[in-house]
């Protein structure tokens, strides 16, 4: 683990950072993530007296970026949920009460959710959230799944749905399929695509020259679905 070193703020306040010499830099600069960790990046032609140096001139910059940093124990409820792939927009309500388990109620008539209970425990609110979709997922995904399969001649095992952070899909060598439930979230051109990629993989598992006209044969502008889905990434 890297030495930590601490920066003076204006504020008078403290903050650790750490020194990454690096071949390839040719400056000394400074990098603060997402989760408040700063570090100092310098070639190995400056020294580490100059890297402290340089990163208490920019102190006030520093603290600039680590205000505008989000709080990490703040969860702020969303006024709605937008699912394109069903055509249906979801008004959210949240009571908040630190003194409670948070709860979830859903309406499917009046298309409306509701939050009681402690908002700030982030895992929570995920997790409920998360097994709200997944179950709304089911049954559309299952539906979908089984027709374009037929349409196209595909034969899969079992379908099952998740709540992953970085993947739309799977496909087992078993041909078993995991969908995202997120997925919900989109439209349902870019739903096809990924069902019918998963699909192409219960034949050709890879991503070879054959898999692609594969997918090509069963969505010919899959091209266009394919960067559409990469634009949803940050969900």
């Amino acid at each position: 683990m890297s030495d930590a070193f601490l920066i003076n703020l204006p504020s008078g306040k403290d903050h650790y950072y750490t020194l990454k010499p690096s071949q390839r830099a040719k400056y000394i600069r400074i990098k603060l993530n997402s989760k408040g960790e700063l570090s100092v990046t310098l070639p190995y032609t400056s020294s580490a007296k100059q890297a402290h140096r340089f990163i208490q001139s920019k102190s006030a910059w520093v603290a600039k970026q680590l205000s505008q940093l989000p709080d990490p124990h703040c969860h702020k409820v969303p006024d709605c949920i937008d699912l394109k792939l069903l055509d249906e927009r979801w008004v959210v309500s949240a009571e908040d009460n630190q003194t409670k388990l948070l709860q979830l109620d859903f309406n499917e008539e009046s298309k409306s959710v509701a939050f009681s209970g402690h908002i700030q425990q982030i895992d929570e609110f995920n997790y409920l959230l998360a097994q709200w979709l997944k179950q709304k997922a089911k049954s559309v995904f299952n539906e979908m799944l089984e027709s374009i399969a037929e349409i196209h001649g595909f034969h899969y095992n079992r379908l099952s749905i998740r709540a992953q952070k970085t993947r739309w899909g799977s496909c087992s060598s078993s041909k078993n399929i995991s969908l995202n439930c997120k997925l919900l979230f989109m439209p349902e051109k870019v739903v096809r695509y990924v069902m019918i990629h998963e699909l192409c993989h219960t034949i050709q598992m890879n991503h070879s020259q054959a898999f692609w006209q594969l997918v090509e044969d069963c969505d010919p502008d899959f091209q266009a679905h394919r960067t559409l889905l990469k634009g949803f990434k940050s969900l």
